[in-house]
């Protein structure tokens, strides 16, 4: 891991886990929470993974899945909690959150899609590890929908670039998308670029697509502006959501952003 890369890390995990920390633990029994290793032959890793199963969970009914970024760092019990007051207010089935962790080295890696100074470019792999051996995984284990229409990726960040690379690149995978403070002004930009070399190909897509960033962090306003006009305006059958947090940085706002983007799923799914 070069300096900035370090620097990238440091300043993310400190300031994010600092604001998780220093919220109140939720009340989730922990015999909803299952843990696992998962090797891929994709990325040469191992990933941890935690799955929040709903409150009764019945494995005679059918559950949608919350795919989570960076969950060594967000706290999944959190978000499962957020999922849980959502469905109860729209009066929808609650889904199961599945969370992957990701060390400072591997999000640099596994979250970036090409090389430069600040990331290994190995976005391509990742994705291929989540859709060819994470997900079967989940719906071998337990009982959820597999169609693309039930899952959520949500993510922050580099996180928030990766949700942005699957919607070009793999739209097929997911359906929903919630995207935080995205990191799109990687390489200069080549998200944006991404998005209209494929937009034609995927113009016809039908995904909820929600997306979060901080009044402060203006390099992030900008950039989710544009992506949330070009979604709204090239994807007729898309339906997006938009939020800006007042006085709130890349990391405060995080946290109250996934809030508001879950529930904008359960409200619109």
């Amino acid at each position: 891991m070069n300096k900035i890369q370090k620097a990238h890390f440091l300043f993310y995990f400190i300031g994010l886990s600092l604001l998780l920390n220093s919220c109140k633990k939720e009340e989730i029994n922990p015999n909803q929470v299952k843990e696992f290793s998962i090797h891929s032959n994709n990325t040469g890793s191992d990933y941890g993974i935690w799955v929040v199963l709903p409150k009764n969970y019945d494995a005679n009914l059918t559950y949608e899945t919350i795919y989570l970024l960076d969950a060594n760092w967000w706290a999944p019990e959190k978000i499962a909690k957020y999922t849980e007051e959502k469905s109860a207010k729209y009066s929808k089935q609650n889904a199961i959150v599945v969370g992957i962790n990701n060390n400072g080295n591997e999000r640099n890696r596994d979250f970036t899609p090409t090389v430069t100074s600040e990331g290994e470019g190995g976005s391509e792999n990742y994705s291929n590890f989540i859709e060819l051996e994470l997900i079967p995984k989940i719906e071998s284990d337990y009982s959820v929908d597999t169609t693309a229409k039930s899952r959520v990726l949500l993510g922050h960040s580099y996180g928030g670039l990766l949700t942005c690379y699957f919607f070009t690149k793999h739209p097929n995978i997911f359906n929903n998308y919630i995207s935080l403070s995205a990191s799109t002004w990687y390489d200069n930009d080549l998200l944006f670029q991404y998005e209209t070399d494929t937009r034609v190909s995927n113009s016809v897509i039908s995904n909820l697509v929600f997306i979060g960033c901080g009044e402060l962090e203006e390099w992030s306003v900008v950039r989710a502006k544009e992506w949330n006009y070009r979604l709204s305006t090239f994807y007729p059958n898309c339906k997006t959501g938009f939020n800006k947090l007042a006085n709130r940085n890349h990391n405060e706002s995080a946290l109250e952003n996934a809030e508001i983007g879950i529930d904008f799923y359960y409200k619109n799914k």
